[in-house]
């Protein structure tokens, strides 16, 4: 008898477990704090500050990285801007040599694997036993499969390390997705390696309850549900686990033109469907702002960088202008007609003085017009003048014969 009660209780724990999780979704996301960078952004470009103000409503991705020397303050602060049945929203940035590949927020204090589970334990020790989404080190997974200093970086070691400090155990009401790049769920090999990595990090305990998709990316979430159908399948296939899905729309509302992979400050950026849990869709738990719309993604002033990209912008995490400006007028608010478009800005990025592109068209069509008329003008002048240049040697011509009979 004993025993059967112990596999009862046993059991409705595990069911706990597993409705926490579920359940999540039907909490309320906590707008938390407001974006460091839009601190200052609106008195120095006082043309952006309404619109920054209307995106400022709504929850944005607080940032636990040790590229941000404020860290620990500013999440205390998120924490005590929301209570237990509201849940934030945390990037997890931290792996030592991060962003191997394009070197551009490679910063940090995290030199190895004991600081780096040092950095994850002190956040799970603020965070407690409350809710919390995750999103688990943004790129890394991606860059495993192409870049091989993630691999000689022990990316995927040190994450396996911290995935049962933040879940599990140590915090059933957490849902931890690990950011996956969508190029590497584009072909049945290397959706397994993913599947492959996702089956490694959950290896030493802890719960992973889905991937992040399109993070700081620009791939419409249309597309992403596809590729998120396709992982789901694959890994239960591999792991007979369900996964779900959470989709980055802070700048995917147009997506990218026809064939362009450009992923550093595309001007086919827009801001997106603001975060909620009201996706439409069972395998995605929530549309969330994981990139802050308007901060840069570094200089993008290497070789590999197109012409896609809006080039010298300021350090990755910097507020750009130029780039807010663009995805706010290309983006959700100005097409639902909730907000006024800043016509700042062509989608070429050239400046537009205040003017919107179609009245730059026109003035532009108006002006080659006048060359036209003027020139026309001026040539029928210089015909008549020397028609009538050539009446008058005509007509001496005839007098001189006249007199000479």
């Amino acid at each position: 008898m004993g025993r059967i009660l112990l596999s009862r209780v046993a059991v409705a724990a595990l069911l706990t477990l597993y409705d926490a999780a579920a359940q999540l979704t039907s909490f309320p996301l906590c707008r938390g704090n407001p974006a460091a960078s839009y601190s200052d952004a609106g008195n120095t470009y006082p043309q952006v500050k309404k619109a920054l103000s209307q995106v400022s409503q709504y929850q944005i991705a607080t940032w636990w990285t040790d590229n941000n020397a404020y860290h620990y303050t500013e999440m205390q602060k998120l924490l005590n801007n929301c209570n237990d049945t509201s849940v934030p929203t945390v990037v997890i940035y931290g792996l030592p040599n991060k962003d191997c590949g394009a070197a551009f927020s490679n910063l940090g204090t995290n030199r190895d694997a004991d600081t780096y589970v040092k950095f994850v334990q002190d956040l799970a020790d603020l965070v407690g036993t409350r809710p919390v989404n995750y999103i688990l080190e943004p790129d890394a997974i991606g860059l495993t499969l192409n870049a091989p200093c993630a691999l000689t970086s022990g990316y995927l070691d040190n994450m396996m390390s911290v995935v049962p400090l933040l879940t599990g155990d140590n915090n059933p009401n957490a849902s931890l997705y690990l950011d996956v790049g969508y190029w590497a769920l584009q072909n049945e090999s290397t959706t397994s390696v993913v599947v492959q990595a996702v089956k490694q990090l959950a290896s030493k305990g802890g719960a992973i309850r889905g991937i992040a998709l399109d993070t700081s990316n620009y791939r419409t979430t249309t597309e992403m549900v596809g590729l998120c159908t396709t992982f789901s399948a694959a890994a239960y296939k591999s792991m007979r686990k369900n996964f779900t899905c959470v989709v980055d729309t802070s700048r995917n509302y147009i997506g990218p033109k026809d064939g362009s992979r450009e992923w550093c400050n595309s001007k086919f950026a827009a801001i997106g469907v603001p975060p909620t849990s009201a996706t439409q869709s069972d395998l995605l738990d929530y549309f969330l702002w994981i990139k802050t719309p308007g901060e840069s993604d570094g200089p993008c002033n290497t070789p590999d960088i197109t012409g896609d990209a809006l080039k010298n912008g300021p350090p990755a995490g910097q507020f750009f202008e130029k780039a807010f400006s663009m995805m706010w007028d290309q983006g959700y608010f100005v097409d639902k007609k909730l907000g006024d478009k800043l016509n700042e800005y062509a989608i070429d990025g050239a400046s537009t003085s205040g003017m919107s592109v179609s009245w730059i068209v026109i003035v532009i069509v108006v002006a080659v017009l006048v060359f036209l008329v003027v020139g026309g003008i001026v040539m029928k002048r210089r015909h008549d003048a020397k028609e009538a240049r050539s009446r008058n040697t005509r007509q001496v011509r005839l007098l001189q014969e006249s007199a000479a009979l």
